[in-house]
């Protein structure tokens, strides 16, 4: 070994690269850094202090000479590969992948395997890989593809989850040396290997419409991938035409819910609110369900609890998840009645879905799971409306309900209607959005919908349902137009008698009208001798002309607004507002005896024409 003393470098010397070469000459890492060390104290004695700078510098040198003159001497040699993908130090042929490393062979997978595509999503811009893999030698052209993420393939622990779909890879080395095999290819062969824009939902996005845009393919959870592959066309077009054309002119409900089907596609580009139409009635055989067929057959298989039309047996985080998959396209659900829960009460909130967006959510690492919105029409049926007393006013006004009964069905022959469905689908949605992508046509549909907003308006209806009964009507239009090439529009008067009026709308009028009936059905309660017969409420005025009835406010009132679902807090306020009860302060009620005991009080000024009431049309001085 060479000894400090024994070297002749000058100062100038270690301006050259001999003494660096020295040192990078030597194989052994151990006496490598020994010679270093002695070296740099030799440069500090002849006046040379940056030598550590300068071996960093010749070593980087040497490095980018070797990377530069390096070339792969590897290629994937797999029989019937789509691709030759430059491999490196990876051998990569029919048995497998494999290469030499310092401890010998180093196997990543033993059969073959290789990334042979990128997907980028249009939405998200996060990747995917498409890995192809081979088993077994009877068959050496049967590939198998599976499509992952890339938090999947470059991670030695979670690449042993494609252990389950038949890819040969255990944990330890085996899971690394894989994980390192695909990261290199997919390196050296970025521009070999080709990338597909992708979507993992349906509807609008930048490049148009999903699926009937050409060359996106579908990226989202596989268990969506059968409501993805249901949307397609199948069957005789005009034989599906002529069916819609007959149904839609047998009956209104029927030409409601076709209109809405083609309407959904345009809630979102309109800048409009997701809205529910919902088919109900008791009766058996009223058409309901095929009606939502037709609805369901414009753009996908419409077999009834299939891949597309789905049942209300489901939690509302599912119908969430749904939605936001099918984005624009119709959500499809028979059958209100499953969603009941043991003591009857419907399990389902309108205005969840009806709000375009999902629940705020955190994962396990308690960041933020990506929100589902969605922006369409949800088209159900069931035995009962689906909102009731108890709903709130931005549920009720979200829906329009059409009521089906035996005797005026929705569909004229059922049994022959759902079979022709079930045969021919899928056409008309296509040829909708097609239509709707062509230059001007979307700004037509705006100006139309504008028409009809303003002329809705003017029925004393709601914003929100003005809203929903234009889009309606706009849909209806475009697909009479395009579709059925036709000029017999639907008409604001058709739709009118299905729309709500601001005071059936109001929590606040129904909660006032349900206090008033809750009354006049106890009105027992409220007298003098209600002793005799049980629990006293309250009292009501004795004379005929006084019309204020005095209501516990902590016992009776209370317990009638909570069995009834309405918030007791707001309803005062509201009947505050409008001078419909009598207060003392700042609070809402005072005080009365009751049964000879002080007892604070709601009272209430009753409705003062029964008769007006009992038709729907309230004193014009007590109108909310």
């Amino acid at each position: 070994m060479i000894t400090i003393s024994e070297y002749t470098y000058t100062r100038e010397d270690f301006d050259k690269p001999h003494p660096y070469e020295h040192i990078c000459g030597i194989k052994d890492p151990f006496q490598q850094g020994i010679e270093e060390r002695k070296l740099e104290e030799y440069a500090r004695t002849v006046g040379f202090k940056s030598f550590k700078i300068a071996l960093r510098q010749y070593r980087e040198k040497i490095k980018n000479i070797s990377a530069a003159l390096s070339v792969p001497d590897e290629v994937s040699d797999f029989d019937d590969q789509n691709l030759e993908l430059d491999t490196g130090d990876w051998k990569a042929d029919d048995m497998g992948v494999w290469r030499y490393g310092g401890n010998g062979i180093e196997v990543a997978c033993p059969h073959p395997i290789m990334p042979v595509e990128r997907l980028k999503n249009i939405d998200t811009g996060e990747l995917k890989v498409r890995l192809a893999f081979r088993r077994g030698t009877e068959n050496r052209r049967s590939w198998n593809t599976i499509l992952t993420d890339f938090d999947t393939v470059s991670n030695a622990k979670n690449i042993v989850t494609l252990s389950r779909i038949g890819i040969s890879v255990t944990s330890g080395k085996r899971a690394q040396s894989l994980v390192d095999y695909i990261a290199d290819v997919m390196d050296r062969n970025y521009d070999v290997i080709p990338e597909t824009k992708s979507v993992s939902r349906l509807g609008w996005n930048d490049e148009g419409f999903s699926p009937y845009v050409d060359g996106i393919v579908f990226d989202g959870n596989a268990n969506f991938g059968g409501i993805f592959n249901s949307i397609r066309a199948i069957g005789n077009y005009d034989l599906w035409r002529a069916e819609a054309w007959d149904c839609r002119k047998y009956s209104i409900a029927a030409r409601l819910v076709l209109a809405s089907s083609f309407a959904s596609v345009l809630v979102g580009p309109l800048g409009c609110l997701p809205f529910f139409v919902h088919l109900w009635g008791m009766d058996s055989g009223s058409g309901k369900t095929v009606a939502q067929m037709l609805a369901a057959s414009v753009w996908a298989n419409p077999t009834v609890g299939g891949e597309f039309f789905k049942t209300f047996k489901a939690t509302s985080v599912g119908f969430e998840v749904i939605a936001g998959f099918l984005n624009s396209l119709p959500v499809i659900i028979d059958e209100l009645q499953l969603a009941k829960d043991a003591h009857g009460k419907i399990n389902f909130n309108v205005y969840e879905l009806a709000s375009g967006s999902g629940k705020l959510r955190s994962n396990k690492t308690l960041g933020l799971v990506t929100t589902p919105t969605w922006a369409n029409c949800f088209i159900t049926s069931g035995e009962t409306p689906i909102v009731g007393e108890s709903d709130g006013a931005g549920a009720v006004n979200r829906v329009i309900e059409i009521e089906c009964k035996a005797e005026t069905k929705a569909i004229q022959d059922g049994h022959r209607t759902a079979g022709i469905l079930k045969a021919n689908y899928g056409q008309a949605g296509k040829a909708f959005v097609q239509k709707l992508s062509e230059d001007g046509a979307m700004d037509a549909a705006r100006q139309l919908y504008e028409a009809y907003y303003e002329a809705c308006l003017k029925d004393n209806t709601t914003e929100k349902q003005a809203m929903a009964a234009s889009l309606i009507l706009t849909g209806d239009y475009l697909a009479t137009n395009w579709i059925f090439q036709s000029t017999d529009f639907l008409s604001v008067s058709a739709i009118a008698d299905f729309l709500k009026t601001k005071d059936e709308v109001s929590a606040a009028d129904r909660g006032y009208s349900f206090m008033c009936d809750w009354v006049a059905q106890n009105a027992s309660h409220f007298r003098s001798s209600a002793s005799d017969i049980g629990e006293r409420y309250g009292d009501i005025g004795t004379s005929v002309d006084d019309g204020w009835v005095y209501i516990i406010r902590a016992t009776a009132w209370n317990k009638a607004c909570e069995d009834a679902g309405i918030s007791s807090q707001a309803l005062l306020s509201h009947l505050k507002s409008r001078s419909l009860i009598q207060t003392r302060g700042k609070g809402f009620t005072k005080t009365k005896r009751i049964g000879g005991i002080p007892s604070d009080c709601v009272v209430m000024k009753l409705r003062e024409d029964p008769d007006a009431w009992a038709t729907g049309e309230p004193d014009e001085q007590l109108k909310l």
